[in-house]
């Protein structure tokens, strides 16, 4: 099953970012497509999460209306 890889967007701190889509994984579950998207990369000190399934304490999602659904 192919899944896509969206971060959700953030609002704090003055900083603000809307939803991204990040890639499409060929994976059996999303958190498999997520531990093989980041397997490439380095995400040292708060980096990807692959028990939440975050990066950078953002949540990652399979689609970009749950991705969108807090900050755009």
């Amino acid at each position: 099953m192919i899944f896509e890889i969206w971060c959700e967007g953030y609002d704090r701190d003055g900083m603000r970012d809307v939803a991204a889509f990040l890639g499409e994984v060929e994976a059996d579950s999303f958190q498999e497509a997520c531990d093989t998207f980041y397997a490439g990369y380095d995400t040292s000190e708060d980096g990807y999460d692959s028990v939440a399934l975050t990066i950078w304490r953002r949540q990652l999602f399979d689609n970009e209306e749950d991705a969108r659904a807090a900050h755009g």
